[in-house]
């Protein structure tokens, strides 16, 4: 799958989301003020690979919209065109479960419950 980059836009007011960045991130307050003023990610993660880090981004990306962060999503690349919104990768989380559901259901089917 593709790699998912947050980005968080600078703003005057940086002490309300720096904790919650340093605890879901484990950067320090310097990198993490760095990142944010060079508009680098502060995080990038591969999207559908380990459902630990697909938890570990929704996390992140909730709590950050919770504390008022201004955050811009990215598939794969920080590129305009390649900008995505948090609904798109919300659905595109609930779809990946979806599947997941149903191939577990044909298995059952085909191959009886163990």
């Amino acid at each position: 799958m593709s790699g998912i980059l947050i980005v968080v836009e600078e703003d005057e007011n940086q002490m309300k989301y720096l904790t919650t960045i340093r605890k879901n991130t484990n950067l320090g307050f310097s990198e993490i003020k760095k990142r944010i003023g060079n508009g680098i990610p502060i995080m990038e993660c591969n999207l559908l690979e380990d459902d630990e880090d697909d938890t570990k981004l929704k996390k992140l990306i909730n709590e950050l919209i919770n504390v008022g962060a201004k955050i811009r999503l990215f598939d794969g690349e920080l590129v305009k065109n390649k900008e995505v919104s948090v609904e798109y990768l919300m659905n595109r989380f609930d779809r990946y479960k979806e599947i997941q559901r149903q191939n577990e259901m044909l298995d059952d089917l085909m191959y009886g419950e163990d």
